[in-house]
């Protein structure tokens, strides 16, 4: 069964960016009616847009976008098991703006965090122990994928 996150249309605006600045499968139309020329002008560099379906239902709007789940951990050197100390976890957009910056999507400290999004590409960022690793990550709809990264 593919998960499905449920928004509110004011939401679903701030998605839009998530949505134009990640990429996707080639071929598919702009989001929430942005085309390329559109998004560019605002700023942010299209990869490969995707189409939202936005659906109405009795006076409210409800925009269905699918995600997929990631897991996270660190482990301190290859073939070792995973870290129990506290892990500051960012995600950030994987593409990046007009002024060259990625803009983060979620936070949480945990040392094995599930993190639910919509699909696309993202940059993790886990800081443990005064050291900050960067990985790239892709989240796929209706999956879940592990991520290790080695200190």
């Amino acid at each position: 069964m593919m998960r499905v996150l449920r928004v509110s249309l004011s939401a679903a605006a701030g998605l839009a960016f998530l949505m134009l600045a990640a990429p996707s499968q080639a071929g598919q139309a702009g989001a929430f009616g942005f085309t390329t020329s559109s998004a560019e002008k605002s700023g942010y560099t299209v990869r490969n847009p995707r189409l939202v379906q936005i659906a109405s239902h009795l006076n409210s709007q409800t925009a269905n976008v699918p995600v997929g789940t990631i897991r996270l951990r660190v482990i301190p050197e290859i073939g070792g098991k995973a870290m129990r100390d506290p892990i500051h976890w960012r995600v950030m957009t994987y593409g990046k703006d007009s002024n060259g910056k990625r803009h983060q999507v979620a936070e949480v400290t945990d040392s094995t965090p599930e993190i639910s999004l919509p699909a696309g590409w993202y940059v993790v960022h886990a800081k443990v122990r005064g050291k900050t690793i960067k990985h790239p990550v892709e989240v796929t709809a209706g999956k879940t994928f592990k991520y290790t990264l080695v200190k």
